[in-house]
């Protein structure tokens, strides 16, 4: 949550200033869920990926294979590039535009301007995460959540975002990634992907930094910060 002029609206009142950091998945940051940091680039792709079609049980045939425990997999949308890590990669994938269906939660602290009001244009961006190293990965319910800032974004933390539900059903998008029901350690195997989504307010051509994180979990199930990696890239809006 954001501490630099941002402040949180509780019912009529202003709860001063925030830190916007990562929040759950689809909620009220652009990280729409995300906990990310970044530190090691990669080059943005422009190159399309072969379809993956989603069957019933979530497997998807094509560019993707999904997790057992993993929603539908979809490659829908404009690949804006891909991030590099060293035991996973990122494609990401512009969705659709729309228009946020309510304001968010947060305010600027000097203007008292809500930072994503209501009817103004979001974009959904998709990220498919895969395995790409030879063993397998366990996952805490973080799983590996991109989230992107423009790269003139002038607060700490995340932009704000649309946490409806029903605006990712819509699009065909998902802000959790899981299935229902499916327990942690989330297991990611070889060649393995998943997909989840954000949205932040919609302005063509800008760039916009994407990072990840993946901390795997240890056997006791507790996050195991030794191994975490780190990585990012830049995007431009169609």
């Amino acid at each position: 949550m954001r501490i630099n002029n941002v402040v949180k609206i509780t019912g009529i009142a202003f709860a001063g200033m925030l830190a916007l950091s990562a929040c759950g998945g689809g909620s009220s940051t652009t990280a729409a869920g995300s906990e990310s940091s970044s530190s090691s680039s990669s080059s943005a792709s422009t190159a399309a990926s072969p379809s993956a079609s989603a069957s019933a049980d979530g497997a998807s045939s094509g560019a993707y294979k999904a997790a057992s425990w993993a929603l539908p997999i979809s490659d829908a949308g404009d690949k804006l590039g891909s991030i590099k890590g060293e035991s996973f990669s990122v494609d990401i994938y512009q969705v659709a535009t729309d228009v946020a269906s309510k304001d968010s939660m947060f305010v600027d602290k000097d203007t008292k301007e809500n930072l994503l009001k209501k009817g103004a244009p979001v974009v959904y961006v998709n990220y498919v995460v895969t395995n790409t190293s030879s063993a397998e990965i366990p996952l805490s319910h973080s799983l590996i959540t991109p989230n992107a800032k423009y790269t003139d974004w002038k607060y700490l933390g995340g932009m704000p975002s649309d946490s409806s539900s029903d605006q990712f059903k819509k699009h065909g998008l998902t802000s959790s990634g899981i299935k229902l029901k499916e327990e942690a350690p989330f297991k990611l195997a070889p060649g393995e992907s998943f997909n989840i989504a954000e949205n932040f307010a919609y302005t063509a051509g800008k760039e916009a930094e994407v990072s990840a994180t993946m901390t795997p979990a240890g056997a006791d199930g507790k996050l195991d910060h030794d191994k975490k990696e780190q990585a990012e890239t830049k995007i431009t809006l169609k």
